[in-house]
């Protein structure tokens, strides 16, 4: 069972997400205890002047927390909303909060796309292990625009993830209408991803180069990755200069006949 401490706490952490100060969620949570009160009793209980205590349920009301009885001025009671009160306010806080993330998940590629680096500092982070692998790879698609470009062997990358996620991200990035071009070195996984480009919303050719190579590059917005399966090692990059170099690069490439 909860304890009286414990419902304090979780009341007064509700309060603070609902942006009230740490005096107007004292002063909330004393008269929920105390009940319908005067203001004296109020000013003795948060031992502070009366004064400031009006300041404090002005507040309240403001948040639409607090209300005074009808009753004639010299005879009134302060008292707070109940607590379903608070329950309430912090749904529908909730509810925008999941409705502007969502929103802004949609627009995030036309945000990225309005995105100048300039002569502000280049980022490259490293991220290790298969976990932060796939969370990357997901990640893509919450940021790419109309297509994203991948060069690079097919047949390691799916070793890694599984054809269960490659399938599953597969799914979302069509579901996003997001097209691929990708160019990838001969395989088994590379010819089935072939077979499947059309209903899979893909452009795939095949690099048959010198020299076998596991690794590779996606460039999506103003981003590049560079993948490699066997640490596993994910490189994001985010500089204009170099996503120019391997975007001139994959055209090239892809170019050829």
């Amino acid at each position: 069972m909860i304890s009286q401490s414990e419902v304090r706490e979780n009341l007064y952490t509700s309060l603070k997400e609902l942006g009230l100060t740490e005096s107007e969620s004292n002063l909330y949570i004393t008269s929920l205890s105390l009940g319908p009160t005067t203001i004296a009793s109020l000013a003795e209980n948060l031992n502070i002047p009366r004064p400031n205590v009006y300041k404090i349920i002005a507040e309240l009301e403001v948040h639409g927390l607090a209300k005074f009885s009808e009753r004639k001025r010299y005879l009134r009671t302060f008292m707070v909303e109940p607590p379903t009160a608070v329950l309430e306010q912090l749904r529908k806080k909730r509810e925008a909060m999941g409705t502007l993330d969502q929103t802004l998940v949609g627009a995030m590629p036309d945000l990225l796309a309005l995105y100048r680096q300039g002569e502000m500092p280049s980022k490259i982070r490293i991220f290790n292990g298969e976990k932060e692998w796939l969370k990357i790879f997901f990640q893509v698609l919450d940021e790419a625009k109309n297509t994203i470009e991948y060069f690079g062997s097919a047949d390691a990358f799916i070793d890694l993830v599984t054809w269960e996620k490659e399938r599953e991200w597969i799914a979302e990035r069509v579901k996003k209408n997001i097209h691929m071009n990708v160019l990838l070195t001969p395989g088994k996984d590379a010819a089935a991803l072939e077979a499947a480009d059309n209903q899979d919303m893909r452009t795939t050719k095949i690099f048959r180069g010198t020299v076998p190579f596991v690794t590779g590059f996606m460039l999506y917005a103003n981003k590049v990755i560079i993948w490699q399966p066997k640490t596993p090692l994910v490189i994001l990059i985010e500089d204009e200069y170099i996503i120019q170099m391997l975007r001139s690069i994959f055209t090239a490439l892809w170019g050829q006949k």
